[in-house]
C-alpha cells in the first residue's frame, strides 16, 4: 500500500514537473508576445494623449494621378496601407515625434503581421495574432534605393513638402516611390521610429505557413525592373552617373555606378604558407576580373621558403607585388602594411582563400566606394562549390558580432532580401572590403590592438560613427573557403578565449554599441543566424533593471566526497556589464546545463556564489529556450530549456571574488545534483 502511495504522489509531481515545463516551453517559443506585452505597457496610456487635429491619415493604395498634399489641412499626414491596421496609439506617437524632432520632416516606423488564420477564430487576446516584426534600420540611403523599406507605414510634414512635384502615374506604388525618394533628398534626412505602429493583414493556414511566407517575400514596391526609371530620374536629379543592371535569375535590379577614368585599386592580400590556396585565389581574379586598372599585394609575415620561392616563381604567371616581411601573426598590421605600399586610389581588403566567380564584381564594388557618403563596402560570400551562404553582412547581436543567414540557402531570400538587395549595415567583413584608400588612412587604418578578429567591426564601427555608410552588395558574389588560413576559433579554447578578450577590447572602444545594432534594432539582435526576435532579459523587463531574482544567503555546500555532480554546464557570459545604459549596473551569468540520462524538465536550477571565506548565496536561474542547444543533445531528453540567464544588481552581494556552483534540485525525489562551473565572478 505504501509503495503505491509513493508511486502516485512521485506521479503527481513528475505530472507537475511536466506541466510547468510545457507551459514555460510554450511562452518561450514566442518571445514577439513577450516583447509586445512588455514594451507597449505604457503605449495605451500614451494613445489617450490627444494628437488633436494635427495628423492627418492616408491610405497609400489612393495616392494616385490626382492625389495632392495641398487637400490636407494638419500639420502631418499618415501614410498607410489599407491592407492592415494602425496601432490605437499611432497618431498620438508620430505627432509626438514630430513636435520633439523639429529637425525631422519625414518619419518611418516598424510594424508586424496581424495574423488571420483561416480556419480559426480570433482570441481576445490581441497580441496572440501579432507575428512577424518588420524592425527598420536607421536611414538608409543605398537600401532606399533597392527597395521601399519604409514599408506600410511613414509620415511627413506637411508643410515640408507641398511644394514638391507629384510623380502622378495612374500606379499609386510609382507615386509613392518616387516621392519617397524625392522627399528623402532634402536637408534633413528621414527618421526612425522604433515602434511598431502598423500591423499589416495576412491570411494563411497556420501561423508557420503565414511566417514562411513572410521570410521569403520579395513582392515589395520598388523591386524590379518595373522601378528603374524612377531610380535613374532620381540619379539625374542627385547628378550620379549610374545605370541600373537587372539579375535574370531574380529578377531584381541592382545600381552600377559609373567611376570616371577608372582610377587603379589596391588588392592587399594577407597570406601566409597558404601557396595553392593563394594562387587559386589570384589565378581567379585575372580569369575574372573586367575592371581594367588593379594591383595586387601580397603581404607574407614569413612563409617558409620553400613556399616563398614558390610565389616569387608564381609572379611570372600572375604578377603581384611580394611584401615579405616575418612578424607574428597581426591581420591588421598586414592589411596596414599593404595599405601603405598601395598605390590606388581604392584599397580591396581580400582574404587569401577568396575565389572570385564573375568579371563585374570589382566595378559594382568601386562604383559603390565612390559615393561620398559610403565607408566600406562588402561582398556576398558562399561557401565554395554550394548555394550557402557565410556572409551577407555583419549584424552586431547581443552575443557580439556575428552573420545573420550563415549556412542558408541563398537559392531562397531571407527576411526582406536581406541576401537578396543592397543594404547599408553596420559592418561588412574584412574578407572582402573595399574602400577609398583616402578614407583608409584617414581612419588610420585596421587597429592593431586587434591582431586576429573583430579588427574590420572595429573599422566599420568607426566609419559608422564618422556618419558613413557601410554597405552590403548582394549582388557581388565570391566563394569564401573559410577558415583555411587558420582554423575555427570557436573549436579551439586558447583562441576561444583569445576571440573573447578582442571582443571586450572591440567594446571598450565602442561602448554605444554594445549590443546595439542601428540597421536591425533592438528586438532582432539575437546571436541567431536567423532573423527572430530575442527575449528580452529580465534586467531589461519594463525599461529597467529589476533585482527579481532575490539571493538566498546561507546555502550550504555538501563536502566534495558527498557532491552527485552529474550536471553538465556551458558558460557563456559571466561578469559586469560595463557597457550597458542603465542607471544600476549588473552582473550577468549565461550559458546552458543539462544533466545527462536524465528529464531535464524535472529539474529546478540554482546557481550558488561562495565567496573567499566560505559564505553562500543562492541565486534562481531563469530557464531559457535553446533549440541550439536540443540539436547537440539529440539523445537527453526535455533539453530545450536547458538555457539559463541570471542576473545580479550591483550592491545585492558583498565585493569579492565569487566562485560559481550550479545545483540541480529534482523535483520529483530528494535528489540534489552540484557541479562548479570552474568560473569566478567579481564583484565590484
Amino acid at each position: 500500500m505504501l509503495g503505491k502511495i509513493k508511486d502516485a504522489i512521485q506521479g503527481r509531481l513528475y505530472r507537475n514537473c511536466i506541466e510547468e515545463y510545457e507551459r514555460e516551453l510554450r511562452c518561450q517559443t514566442e518571445p514577439y508576445l513577450v516583447w509586445v506585452r512588455e514594451t507597449e505597457q505604457g503605449s495605451a496610456v500614451s494613445a489617450r494623449t490627444a494628437a488633436g487635429n494635427a495628423v492627418g491619415t492616408v491610405c497609400i493604395e489612393q495616392c494616385g494621378r490626382a492625389f495632392s498634399l495641398a487637400a490636407f489641412k494638419q500639420d502631418y499626414i499618415l501614410f498607410v496601407s489599407e491592407a492592415g491596421r494602425l496601432s490605437d496609439w499611432a497618431a498620438s506617437e508620430i505627432a509626438q515625434y514630430f513636435e520633439t524632432h523639429q529637425d525631422v520632416d519625414l518619419v518611418y516606423a516598424d510594424e508586424d503581421t496581424w495574423m488571420l488564420p483561416e480556419e480559426q477564430t480570433l482570441s481576445e487576446d490581441e497580441s496572440a495574432h501579432r507575428v512577424f516584426p518588420w524592425t527598420k534600420p536607421v536611414w538608409s540611403p543605398d537600401t532606399l534605393l533597392s527597395f521601399l523599406y519604409f514599408g506600410n507605414v511613414f509620415a511627413v510634414r506637411r508643410a515640408a513638402f507641398t511644394g514638391l512635384e507629384w510623380l502622378g502615374d495612374d500606379d499609386y506604388r510609382y507615386n509613392i516611390y518616387d516621392f519617397v525618394l524625392k522627399a528623402s533628398e532634402g536637408e534633413h534626412c528621414p527618421a526612425h521610429l522604433e515602434k511598431i505602429l502598423f500591423h499589416a493583414y495576412r491570411t494563411g493556414k497556420n501561423r508557420a505557413e503565414i511566417e514562411e511566407t513572410l521570410m521569403h517575400e520579395t513582392d515589395l514596391i520598388g523591386v524590379g525592373a518595373a522601378y528603374d526609371w524612377i531610380r535613374e530620374r532620381a540619379f539625374a536629379r542627385r547628378g550620379i552617373c549610374a545605370g541600373m543592371a537587372e539579375d535574370a535569375a531574380t529578377g531584381i535590379t541592382y545600381p552600377i555606378y559609373r567611376v570616371p577614368d577608372t582610377p587603379l585599386v589596391s588588392i592587399v592580400i594577407p597570406s601566409k604558407d597558404n601557396p595553392e590556396v593563394l594562387k587559386q585565389c589570384i589565378r581567379s581574379i585575372y580569369r575574372h576580373t573586367a575592371y581594367p586598372d588593379y594591383e595586387i599585394i601580397v603581404v607574407d609575415n614569413g612563409s617558409a621558403e620553400t613556399v616563398r620561392s614558390a610565389l616569387l616563381a608564381f609572379g611570372q604567371e600572375c604578377p603581384f607585388d611580394y611584401l615579405y616581411q616575418p612578424m607574428d601573426f597581426n591581420f591588421s598590421r598586414m592589411c596596414n602594411l599593404g595599405a601603405k605600399r598601395a598605390k590606388g586610389a581604392y584599397l580591396l581588403l581580400l582574404n587569401d582563400d577568396m575565389e572570385v566567380l564573375e568579371s563585374s564584381w570589382l566595378t559594382r564594388m568601386v562604383g559603390q566606394a565612390s559615393l561620398p557618403h559610403v565607408g566600406a563596402v562588402g561582398a556576398k560570400l558562399l561557401y565554395p562549390g554550394t548555394t550557402l551562404i557565410q556572409h551577407v553582412g555583419i549584424t552586431n547581436t547581443i552575443s557580439g558580432p556575428g552573420h545573420k543567414l550563415k549556412l542558408l540557402d541563398d537559392q531562397e531570400s531571407y527576411y526582406y532580401g536581406r541576401n537578396r538587395f543592397v543594404y547599408d549595415l553596420v559592418g561588412v567583413t574584412a574578407a572582402c572590403l573595399l574602400m577609398r584608400r583616402a578614407c583608409f588612412l584617414e581612419m588610420e587604418g585596421l587597429y592593431e590592438g586587434l591582431a586576429v578578429a573583430y579588427n574590420d567591426v572595429d573599422l566599420c564601427f568607426r566609419l559608422h560613427n564618422r556618419g558613413l555608410y557601410n554597405v552590403q552588395r548582394n549582388d557581388v558574389v565570391l566563394y569564401h573557403h573559410e577558415s583555411l588560413s587558420r582554423g575555427d576559433d570557436l573549436k579551439d579554447e586558447r583562441k576561444l578565449k583569445r576571440l573573447t578578450a578582442e571582443k571586450d577590447t572591440l567594446y571598450s572602444r565602442h561602448p554605444l554599441l554594445y549590443r546595439q545594432d542601428p540597421f536591425i534594432g533592438t528586438l532582432l539582435n539575437s546571436g541567431d543566424s536567423e532573423y527572430r526576435c530575442r527575449w528580452l532579459e529580465g534586467y531589461e523587463l519594463s525599461g529597467a533593471v529589476q533585482p527579481d531574482q532575490p539571493l538566498v544567503e546561507g546555502a550550504r555546500l555538501p563536502a566534495l566526497e558527498k557532491m552527485n555532480q552529474a550536471i553538465m554546464i556551458s558558460v557563456e557570459e559571466c561578469g559586469r556589464q560595463h557597457y550597458q545604459k542603465e542607471e544600476k549596473p549588473y552582473y550577468l551569468i549565461k550559458g546552458w546545463a543539462y544533466v545527462p540520462g536524465a528529464d531535464n524538465a524535472r529539474y529546478a536550477f540554482w546557481i550558488l556564489l561562495v565567496n573567499s571565506a566560505g559564505k553562500v548565496w543562492a541565486l534562481p536561474v531563469k530557464k531559457r529556450y535553446r533549440k541550439d542547444v536540443a540539436a547537440i543533445l539529440p539523445d537527453e531528453t526535455n533539453v530545450l530549456m536547458t538555457g539559463f540567464c541570471s542576473w545580479i544588481v550591483q550592491g545585492a552581494l558583498p565585493p569579492d571574488t565569487y566562485e560559481l556552483w550550479m545545483t540541480a534540485k529534482d523535483g520529483c525525489s530528494r535528489q540534489r545534483l552540484y557541479r562548479s562551473m570552474e568560473k569566478r565572478l567579481t564583484v565590484e
